[in-house]
């Protein structure tokens, strides 16, 4: 065989074993995305909500990658019929009455729900934190909003649109009010709690607004709207204050200098519609749960009404409730 024939021979065969070359060595995929039955899922939130009725016209996949240090999975509910209402986000996996909320939410409301499942172990305890992680400290889901995860951020909000949609986060916190952490003044008698979230605490991050009347479901000092606000403007710049301080909510105004890792504060300097309302959680038998989700949407329906005007199914809460036959404050 003459030079010329080896060397074209050569030639094939070193580009017949590229392809292999490249399979072996290729980067698995980022994103796995997968559908799933909720009436077939076993984590607790889904078999709280096991009615076929409430997941018609509901799509709901889930969403699994690594970013940097944290293996993540996410559930995104979307409303078939009415694909184009808010982004409910629901970050942490231990607030159950959130979760719950959130479905109801996209029902009446459309949009879309994003989901965060603790992910180390789906029939373990819900956790706040992700704890799925390669080296480190378990990651909060509500503080990964940063620079260095692109990845998380992306996923989370890979369905926002443009223009953006509203975001609305929703949250169960334990008892809020510490007077150590507060500089408002003295506590209402034996009231104690974490010093996180309550229209009772001032700080140099919260300026807090109380509702004058005190009207279901603000008689609960931990039931609020945290409306985000750059630190040079007034507190009222924030996206939806007046119209929320007209409907007299209790609102804390959050101060926002540099980003915490926060989804408030990621929206906030990207100049998107963003509310965030939270109520105290009141545990996972049906009464806690029923009033928790409640206080969500009522909440929800006058931001909806007020902020972004969406046609929508009527969130009707408990006749003794709407009669305001709560006892003001704790």
């Amino acid at each position: 065989m003459n030079r010329a024939w080896t060397t074209l021979f050569g030639l094939l065969a070193a580009l017949h074993a590229v392809p292999a070359v490249s399979a072996q060595t290729a980067a698995p995929p980022r994103e796995i995305v997968s559908g799933v039955d909720p009436l077939q899922m076993g984590t607790d939130d889904f078999i709280r909500l096991a009615d076929p009725a409430l997941w018609t016209d509901l799509k709901v996949t889930r969403i699994e990658f690594r970013d940097d240090r944290a293996f993540w999975r996410l559930y995104r509910i979307v409303n078939l019929r009415k694909p184009t209402g808010p982004l409910w986000f629901v970050p942490h996996d231990n607030e159950n009455a959130a979760f719950e909320a959130a479905v109801y939410a996209v029902r009446s409301y459309g949009g879309e729900v994003v989901a965060v499942e603790e992910a180390r172990s789906v029939s373990g305890p819900d956790s706040r934190m992700n704890g799925d992680v390669a080296y480190g400290r378990s990651i909060d889901p509500n503080r990964n909003f940063r620079d260095d995860t692109p990845a998380y951020a992306d996923a989370v909000l890979a369905d926002l649109g443009s223009p953006a949609r509203m975001i609305v986060a929703l949250h169960t916190n334990e008892a809020g009010y510490d007077s150590k952490e507060s500089t408002c003044g003295p506590p209402p008698p034996a009231y104690t709690g974490r010093g996180e979230i309550s229209v009772l605490l001032c700080s140099d991050l919260y300026t807090p607004r109380r509702s004058v009347s005190g009207r279901w479901p603000f008689d609960d000092t931990d039931s609020v709207a945290i409306v985000s606000y750059l630190g040079d403007r007034a507190p009222m710049s924030g996206f939806c204050a007046r119209p929320l301080a007209d409907a007299d909510m209790n609102i804390m105004f959050e101060h926002v200098v540099t980003s915490d890792g926060s989804l408030s504060n990621y929206a906030l300097f990207r100049g998107l519609p963003y509310v965030n309302f939270e109520t105290q959680d009141r545990g996972v038998l049906s009464e806690g749960l029923g009033d928790s989700r409640s206080r969500l949407l009522a909440m929800i329906g006058t931001a909806m009404a007020r902020c972004a005007p969406i046609e929508g199914i009527a969130l009707r809460v408990p006749e003794r409730q709407r009669r305001g036959k709560h006892k003001k404050g704790r």
